[in-house]
């Protein structure tokens, strides 16, 4: 069966959720310390207490786990994690159970995390991509637009086109600096790309303010969109259009014509575009704006 999100993405979700337990697990512990320690714990409104907030985290959890996996059989299996042998000391035997629950409960996660996400398929990648669905940039997923708002006018990122080129590559770890030439067919290549766990061969058509326009259209890539068509030359199952400001839909509808073109020769071929918002969240999730 099949994953209802990228092997990718729920592994990042699942992780942050087994962290989340265990940050809630410990500040549990410390509060109870403390507590003991001023004379101001009672059992039963601290279990009560506490039970109300681990019970929020294992609806996250319930949530996660339903918007990922294909079946309840993984939220069942939460619910129900084993239980190592061990015995719970008194003083304050059930606020220690239910700390025990707690930790059975993160272990199992963990578990399901580790044992049960690699049993399923990978959900296939989509023709189109967006920067969130690339591994190699998950950072920008902690990137909303409105954190990179102030670097915008009208939509546009006020960058030269090698500084970007020099960004993308640094966040790439792309070991040379390759100056533009009209005999290239790209000015990026790489194939250190990851999506969904797996390296593509990557080809970029980079545009920055020089071509002095706010909107990219097919005229400004190349003499008649010639540079598009070398794009798309390119030993690449992955190909990205950046511009500094906005991406005209006849750019996105001659793109998607090429992929659909490569697809009905019998290649694989995904495609992403990269405006100026995108550029900006990207380079500045890596410190690169």
């Amino acid at each position: 069966m099949r994953l209802k999100v990228s092997m990718g993405t729920a592994n990042e979700q699942l992780i942050s959720l087994v962290t989340g337990g265990y940050q809630l697990h410990v500040t549990k512990w410390e509060e109870y310390r403390s507590k003991k320690a001023n004379k101001t714990f009672d059992e039963q409104v601290d279990q009560a207490r506490h039970g109300e907030q681990i019970e929020v985290w294992v609806q996250e959890v319930l949530k996660a786990l339903s918007g990922i996996f294909p079946t309840e059989l993984e939220c069942h299996v939460f619910l129900n994690p084993t239980h190592p042998f061990g015995a719970v000391a008194d003083p304050d035997y059930h606020w220690k159970c239910l700390m025990l629950r707690l930790m059975d409960l993160i272990r199992g996660l963990d578990k399901i995390r580790q044992e049960s996400l690699p049993q399923y398929t990978d959900l296939p990648i989509k023709d189109r991509l967006y920067v969130e669905d690339i591994d190699s940039f998950s950072r920008v997923r902690d990137v909303n637009p409105g954190m990179v708002a102030h670097f915008l006018h009208y939509g546009c990122l006020d960058m030269a086109e090698d500084a970007v080129k020099m960004g993308l590559e640094q966040i790439l770890d792309v070991p040379f600096h390759r100056k533009d030439s009209p005999a290239e067919l790209d000015d990026i290549y790489t194939a250190n790309v990851i999506v969904n766990g797996s390296r593509h061969a990557t080809a970029f058509m980079l545009k920055g303010p020089g071509i002095k326009t706010k909107e990219m259209d097919v005229k400004h890539c190349g003499s008649k969109g010639n540079q598009l068509v070398r794009l798309f030359d390119a030993p690449a199952d992955l190909f990205i259009i950046q511009f500094t400001g906005r991406i005209a839909e006849m750019v996105i509808k001659d793109v998607e014509g090429k992929v659909t073109a490569l697809h009905g020769r019998g290649k694989q071929a995904h495609f992403l575009i990269m405006d100026g918002q995108d550029t900006a969240r990207l380079l500045y999730a890596y410190g690169k704006l």
